[in-house]
């Protein structure tokens, strides 16, 4: 049986980028992030392959009752912390963790018994306290329920600029009088040594083996290879067209080959003219515009492909940063966006990837 689009996440390989986090901040703690489903790659198999890990972090209140009903006994943080009572309810009930980063949250946590993080204002200007709440949280709430003070890093992805040093200097100068533990450090801050001095790093998009950064190589390896079968194979004669809109026309007789993903699978339809997808060990062109349901890519090699056979969409042969940047898009889109017909396998790996 032909089977319809999927991806293929290697466990290994985020095994492999954990040790990665790990290796760039000996020192720290390791809060693996799998929120929006580990970033596509299934949050339940991701935790459970980074049992190593200290915590776990999610966004949301599902997510992490999620991880609960499959036996992930860590601690779990709830990123965005709770809004009302009945997410302190549903907290309490799951043991989770939750940031306290608005004021209102406080006289929400304050009478229970649930574990905060105080998130601070550094200078992202989404989520956290300001300085002068964060005092007053460190007052009314029991020193043995305050897990310690986390802000999050705005530009981490340019390295380079003084606004990173600033939050960091921010957050460490207003959490030193508290005594508390502290977090800064993602994906991108990880990787440039920013905040790997911290008590607690936060690996994030790094565990998938994308790339945080807009111009510099990283030593990650990619998890996830999308794929899709070849459905039907066309032969065109000059000046025949494809797809809605016609818009690609054959300058001479070619053959094309259609594939089984479009854009509600979550392959991006705004993707540019030239695009490539990996065929039968060789790089072919996306021609016209991507459909609901298929593309039309191009058949260059002598050996035409058969029916089933499997073009790699992003993946260990073609790097998901380079398809995201031809849809004027970011890695974690892309990932985060897979629809729900597209079927994940976890295979396993091979002797070769293990002896790595």
């Amino acid at each position: 049986m032909v089977e319809d689009a999927s991806v293929a996440i290697d466990l290994s390989s985020i095994a492999f980028n954990f040790q990665q986090a790990k290796q760039a901040a000996p020192n720290s703690k390791v809060m693996a992030v799998v929120k929006a489903n580990a970033y596509g790659h299934g949050a339940v198999p991701v935790a459970q392959c980074l049992d190593a890990a200290d915590a776990f972090a999610v966004a949301r209140v599902q997510e992490a009752i999620e991880l609960r009903s499959a036996g992930i006994n860590h601690p779990i943080l709830l990123l965005e912390g709770v809004f009302d009572e009945a997410g302190v309810r549903q907290a309490e009930q799951y043991d989770l963790d939750v940031a306290l980063h608005q004021p209102y949250q406080l006289d929400l946590l304050k009478n229970t018994n649930l574990k905060v993080w105080l998130k601070l204002e550094t200078g992202m200007h989404r989520l956290g306290l300001p300085a002068d709440f964060l005092k007053v949280c460190a007052r009314t709430l029991p020193s043995s329920r305050i897990l310690g003070v986390m802000s999050h890093f705005s530009d981490a992805d340019q390295p380079s600029l003084e606004k990173n040093a600033n939050q960091l200097e921010t957050l460490l100068t207003l959490a030193a009088p508290l005594g508390l533990a502290v977090s800064m450090a993602n994906s991108a801050g990880i990787l440039a040594g920013l905040g790997t001095s911290c008590d607690w790093i936060r690996p994030g998009i790094m565990l998938y083996g994308a790339n945080p950064y807009l111009d510099q190589a990283v030593s990650l390896r990619p998890a996830m290879s999308l794929t899709a079968p070849v459905i039907a194979i066309k032969a065109l004669r000059a000046g025949d067209t494809v797809g809605y809109g016609s818009r690609w026309q054959a300058e001479q007789a070619c053959n094309v080959a259609v594939l089984a993903i479009g854009y509600a699978d979550g392959y991006p339809r705004q993707i540019q003219a030239g695009t490539p997808v990996w065929l039968n060990g060789q790089r072919e062109t996306i021609l016209g515009r991507l459909s609901m349901d298929m593309m039309t890519v191009s058949v260059s090699s002598k050996a035409q492909p058969l029916i089933g056979d499997r073009a790699q969409l992003w993946g260990k042969d073609l790097a998901i940063e380079e398809i995201a940047r031809q849809a004027d898009s970011l890695p974690y889109v892309l990932m985060c966006g897979l629809g729900p017909r597209v079927t994940r396998t976890y295979p396993a790996p091979s002797t070769a990837s293990q002896e790595l």
